[in-house]
């Protein structure tokens, strides 16, 4: 295989995605640990069993990243490799991939790897892997399509919103007061990335108040209409139609892509979470 598009699970990559010709689409996956079982960020994983075990269980709860002999063999499958990662802040996947980018070049020289940290994770990493496809596609070369790739990550925006805190706090990626008064007042929350960091940007009351919010803070980033919005949910399908029909009136035009969270962003986006990437 000539090129390989290569996604930590936590990008939340479907199968189906139109794959440039010589080209392979690859996700490597995280896994979940609740108590003392496992959960591997793969397809076929029942990730509804997952968060039924996670909520009735009183043991601790934590991720792993992907080894580097799990990006290793992925990279040695092909000429030319773009490896997105969650964000470096949150995940020691980065870290792995590039161990895993240094091994495989020193034995195939010759080969093109270049690990991308999104700074983020789900649908923004989804954008990027849809960037490099389209660029594969056009016959762009490998430094062009790094460079674009790059440059679409700086410019990129996510947010997302929560009606559970758990896993978030007590992971250490929320203040533990922030998490318990949100629960106790029946909010919901809005968040960021703010250099690949997780920040609490608002606490609303209600579904509509969230929404309008998300709306308004969406259109500060400038014409919608010119975007792709990747929203990715936590069984929450209703609340993510509502928001899509929300942004074709906001901003006729717009791109909107819904597509069901994986395991790994399942686990800290948790029951109705969605978290949008644009």
């Amino acid at each position: 295989m000539k090129w390989m598009i290569a996604l930590d699970s936590s990008g939340d990559l479907q199968e189906g995605m139109p794959l440039a010709p010589d080209t392979a689409l690859v996700s490597v996956p995280l896994t979940i640990q609740i108590g003392g079982m496992s959960f591997v960020d793969e397809a076929g994983l029942d990730i509804r069993a997952m968060m039924d075990a996670m909520q009735s269980s009183d043991q601790p709860t934590s991720s792993a990243c992907p080894s580097p002999d799990a990006w290793a063999r992925a990279f040695q499958q092909a000429d030319h490799v773009f490896a997105i990662t969650i964000s470096s802040k949150l995940s020691g996947s980065y870290n792995s991939a590039m161990i895993a980018r240094d091994l495989v070049l020193e034995q195939y020289p010759e080969k093109k790897i270049a690990v991308i940290d999104s700074m983020a994770t789900s649908g923004s990493m989804i954008l990027m892997a849809r960037l490099i496809n389209d660029m594969i596609a056009q016959g762009a070369h490998f430094e062009k399509i790094e460079d674009a790739v790059l440059s679409l990550r700086d410019r990129q925006h996510i947010l997302f919103t929560l009606s559970s805190f758990d896993n978030l706090v007590r992971n250490g990626r929320m203040p533990k007061l922030v998490g318990v008064l949100a629960k106790t007042m029946k909010m919901r929350i809005i968040g960021t990335a703010n250099e690949g960091q997780i920040q609490v940007i608002h606490k609303c009351r209600g579904e509509q108040n969230t929404l309008m919010t998300l709306i308004k803070d969406m259109k500060a980033c400038g014409d919608l209409a010119r975007r792709h919005v990747v929203i990715t949910h936590c069984f929450n399908l209703k609340l993510a139609k509502t928001l899509e029909n929300l942004l074709h009136a906001e901003a006729p035009g717009v791109q909107v892509s819904i597509l069901p969270c994986h395991a790994l962003t399942s686990y800290y986006a948790e029951d109705g979470g969605l978290i949008i990437a644009y």
